[in-house]
């Protein structure tokens, strides 16, 4: 009898610990491969890297070993597994980008996007499974069988279990090539994730954060690259005054690409005019992004930093590591050396991607997101159009007496594009699409369609203007339209197209090039040489052997090593950021039929009036006036408080008494910025 319990027990383990695991690896390659027979398949064409994956899973699931609730732990942690599976699965229908486990530091930014994706059925869905499975845990917590107690044997068998696994790990990626091959194959993140495994690769994305250290990083090899740099610069010209040199408008224009690059696709008119013209006549080429259907920041951080992101972990964003607390080198930086006032135009939340916060680490001076505009329209997607921008971007070109910087951020051509567009007018009709999809596309390119027509109407902004002017446009990845490499004409899902228009006789010169590497390439038309990283693009030949991994020292050297570069100091200081291109003024308040009026300057629908700390009901009339129908009293009690004595008594701006403040506060109720106070007593109340 006692063998018969033995036997029933080894059982048990055999199918909880060897069976399970490769069912879940099964389960989960089917999801990420939208196929059972793919994900069978994957075991026999790399049976070691699928015996890989099962291992990692196995590891996971050997921690059960150790804890009394064996059963419940077992089941949450294979559980979870296949939640990341499942979830793999759905992101893969909105976005070409695996799952990984920086996806956990974007839960804010998906939240706020999630409406544009999911319907109010498929929220409702994921709410009821939520909770279903988290009724279902709870019953098996209380249900489940518990080990009363653990032996000395029993232990030294668990932490055995987990040696053994570990070893054979250990084992395989030493000696399995195709395994060790994945640290240098990380280019195409989905492909590594087919290639390699879901569990992988999301292991792997858990492990690999930040830029690995240079093998000869030292003083030394940080100052031969300097060197080197230093002696290229005796050649070049100085950057000259801000006075010499023209406006530089960068516009990161969301999903878009040349469309004539895809295979079979045909259109009832040219959906890009203005762009095709300007690729005719001006500087333009193809550009290499980190990214394909999403991330967004991740071309955005190479562009203004002239920084690789693949020197960085597998699928990481450095907007929401390195860049939450630390400043960086710039475009916007490099550009405030010799008195460029640099800005961003951005038609979405503030928030986004944690722009508010990181913008300033990047030296911006100015942020005006949509928060801070008027006449805002929305698409049948949910995004706000385009159209809003050039009139932002002349703005900031009007603010300042000197040359700016504006970087430009586009959102109407974001997906998805499987949407319901009712009356919604689509003058261009697309032939040839892939079948199944010719609605998305149809939505896509008349989506473009619009966004060329506001670059159109900027250009004539722009020549109507006497200032010299630079304007650089670029897509900052392929549309999540599923397409595949064999339909593109320069068969690369991770190339866009840029163009660098201008209006004082630059030569056109076409060249490829990757994102990193566009800034740099646009001050050395134009004659500006300033920044580090700036001169390295400059001056190190993009060819050569040692071009890529001079790079990434530089790049360890800043973010991780003890800044050599930079005498060891850190150089850059975090800005102030203004948001919006001017602030939200008060001016005055006085008594009308429906309450009170205020007066001022900047008002949108995201403007509240605040008096004493308390929010006052009310709404914008237009952008100089608020209507308030609360009703205000003057507190006797608080009496008047200047602004100067209230800074000597370290006393907060909402907490002057007998005060009114306008404040900017987004969808999601965070606070982006606040007006001065205007006191009671400055107020037309106070003569009445």
């Amino acid at each position: 009898m006692y063998d018969y319990y033995k036997l029933k027990r080894s059982a048990r383990y055999v199918l909880q610990y060897l069976v399970v695991p490769v069912l879940l690896e099964i389960i989960i390659e089917s999801l990420s491969r939208r196929s059972l027979v793919s994900g069978v398949g994957y075991m026999f064409s790399s049976p070691v890297l699928f015996s890989f994956n099962t291992l990692i899973i196995m590891l996971t699931l050997s921690v059960a070993l150790f804890f009394k609730r064996e059963i419940f732990v077992f089941i949450s942690i294979a559980t979870v597994w296949l939640c990341f599976g499942i979830a793999n699965f759905v992101i893969l229908h909105f976005r070409v980008t695996p799952f990984s486990a920086v996806d956990f530091t974007m839960i804010k930014t998906a939240i706020s996007v999630s409406g544009h994706y999911l319907t109010v059925l498929n929220i409702s869905m994921m709410v009821v499974a939520v909770c279903v499975l988290a009724f279902a845990m709870i019953s098996l917590y209380k249900r489940a069988p518990r080990h009363h107690k653990r032996n000395h044997k029993r232990m030294v068998f668990s932490a055995s279990a987990v040696a053994v696994i570990s070893l054979a790990l250990v084992f395989l990626k030493s000696s399995s090539g195709s395994v060790k091959a994945l640290a240098t194959n990380y280019t195409n993140i989905s492909e590594a994730y087919e290639n390699y495994g879901f569990v992988y690769c999301f292991t792997n994305s858990i492990i690999d954060v930040g830029i690995s250290k240079p093998d000869d990083y030292s003083e030394q090899s940080v100052n031969d690259i300097i060197n080197k740099i230093d002696d290229s610069s005796k050649n070049q010209s100085k950057s000259k005054n801000s006075d010499d040199k023209p406006n530089i408008i960068m516009i990161q224009l969301e999903s878009f690409f040349d469309v004539d690059y895809m295979k079979g696709l045909k259109f009832s008119e040219d959906p890009l005019p203005v762009f095709h013209e300007l690729t005719k006549n001006y500087s333009s080429g193809l550009l290499t992004v980190p990214t394909v259907g999403a991330g967004t920041v991740n071309t955005e951080f190479e562009v203004l930093t002239g920084m690789r992101q693949r020197d960085f972990g597998a699928c990481e964003y450095p907007y929401k590591t390195v860049l939450r607390n630390m400043t960086s080198e710039s475009i916007c930086n490099d550009l405030s050396k010799i008195g460029y006032t640099s800005h961003c135009v951005h038609n979405n939340s503030a928030t986004f991607y944690g722009r508010n916060d990181v913008f300033k680490n990047l030296g911006f001076d100015t942020f005006t997101s949509m928060e801070y505009m008027n006449g805002l329209q929305e698409n049948p997607n949910g995004w706000v159009n385009d159209d809003v921008i050039a009139p932002q971007i002349i703005k900031t070109l009007d603010s300042t007496d000197g040359a700016d910087f504006t970087f430009g951020i586009t959102v109407q051509s974001h997906g998805k594009y499987d949407v319901d567009t009712g009356d919604y007018e689509q003058k261009i009709k697309v032939l040839g699409a892939p079948e199944g999809m010719e609605n998305q596309y149809n939505y896509y390119v008349n989506e473009i369609a619009l966004v060329d027509k506001m670059l159109g109407n900027l250009i004539k902004r722009l020549e109507n203007r006497n200032e010299k002017t630079v304007l650089v446009l670029y897509g900052d990845h392929l549309p999540s339209l599923d397409i595949k490499a064999d339909e593109l004409k320069n068969s690369d899902l991770y190339q866009t197209q840029y163009v660098i228009w201008d209006n004082f006789g630059l030569k056109k010169s076409d060249k490829d090039m990757a994102a990193y590497q566009l800034y740099s390439y646009v001050l050395n038309k134009i004659g500006i040489h300033e920044g580090l990283i700036t001169k390295y693009h400059q001056q190190t030949d993009w060819d050569s052997d040692y071009y890529l991994s001079g790079l990434k020292t530089l790049e360890y050297d800043w973010f991780y090593g003890d800044k050599y570069a930079y005498g060891g100091m850190n150089e850059f200081e975090k800005t102030d950021l203004q948001m919006g291109t001017y602030p939200v003024v008060l001016e005055n308040v006085k008594r009308n039929s429906k309450g009170y009026i205020v007066k001022g300057k900047g008002f949108t629908d995201y403007t509240y009036i605040y008096f004493g700390g308390s929010k006052l009901e009310g709404y914008k009339i237009d952008s100089s006036h608020y209507q308030i129908t609360d009703n205000i009293e003057y507190d006797e009690d608080e009496g008047y408080m200047s602004l100067q004595m209230a800074k000597e008594n370290n006393v907060a701006d909402e907490d002057i008494p007998n005060a009114f403040m306008a404040k900017v506060i987004d969808a999601d109720n965070v606070e982006l910025s606040s007006s001065k106070p205007l006191l009671w007593n400055f107020t037309s109340l106070y003569l009445e």
